[in-house]
């Protein structure tokens, strides 16, 4: 874990405990405004490599984002697949990547569409 001062440590211990209290979180990871791993329910390597990869993914669509209205900002990004749901949320302190397990059945929900054929 990257050292912080411990007003900015504190904010990390609290945001991730508040995580850690939903249901259905599969992990956490917690960067820097670096983009580098602090805090994760991961291992080390794990870590570096999912915040590379979603870092990547982050960028890519804000500059999409930047072509549709320049001043507009990413708040949230939603990636969704039939089992997990990755939530990546930036603030000006840091960035909290959470996957968590999808149990609501999204697929029974898509009225109509049959998309196993």
């Amino acid at each position: 874990m990257v050292q912080n001062n411990n007003g900015s440590q504190r904010y990390v211990e609290e945001a991730f405990a508040q995580i850690q209290k939903k249901k259905n979180i599969r992990d956490i990871l917690i960067l820097n405004d670096r983009g580098h791993p602090i805090k994760s329910t991961m291992d080390h390597d794990a870590a570096v490599e999912f915040a590379g990869l979603f870092q990547a993914l982050r960028g890519r669509l804000e500059r999409g984002m930047q072509k549709i209205d320049a001043k507009d900002e990413l708040v949230l990004m939603r990636v969704r697949t039939k089992s997990h749901e990755v939530l990546l949320t930036p603030d000006s302190k840091i960035t909290v990547i959470v996957v968590q397990n999808a149990f609501d059945h999204f697929e029974k929900k898509v009225v109509g569409i049959d998309r196993h054929k």
